[in-house]
């Protein structure tokens, strides 16, 4: 079962204060109780950061994957169709195309 990013958040900051010594902090927010501790913040931005470019990533091989999206064009690569612009939105943390995948 995938946890979510909240609950892997409180993990690795559980074990972050585990390992720094500060076992009371570790147990307060291994039971949920300290998701304003900073370090929990800052595990959750980044793991909400990483989620969101994963996000994108997959759309964006959604979007080649499908047969029925390139049925129009031409043979070639398909980086040659759209000149690079659907890895370029991503890259760029933008949508693979706008409003098209």
């Amino acid at each position: 079962m995938q946890q979510s990013i909240i609950e892997e958040s409180r993990k690795i900051a559980s074990r972050f204060l585990e390992a720094n010594g500060q076992a009371h902090n570790a147990a307060i927010v291994s039971e949920g109780r300290g998701d304003d501790f900073s370090e929990v913040q800052a595990i959750l931005f980044v793991l909400r950061e990483q989620s969101d470019r994963m996000t994108r990533y997959e759309q964006a091989l959604a979007c080649y994957s499908d047969e029925g999206f390139w049925e129009d064009a031409s043979a070639g690569s398909l980086a040659e169709h759209d000149r690079g612009d659907m890895a370029r939105n991503v890259l760029s943390g933008r949508t693979p195309f706008r409003d098209v995948c």
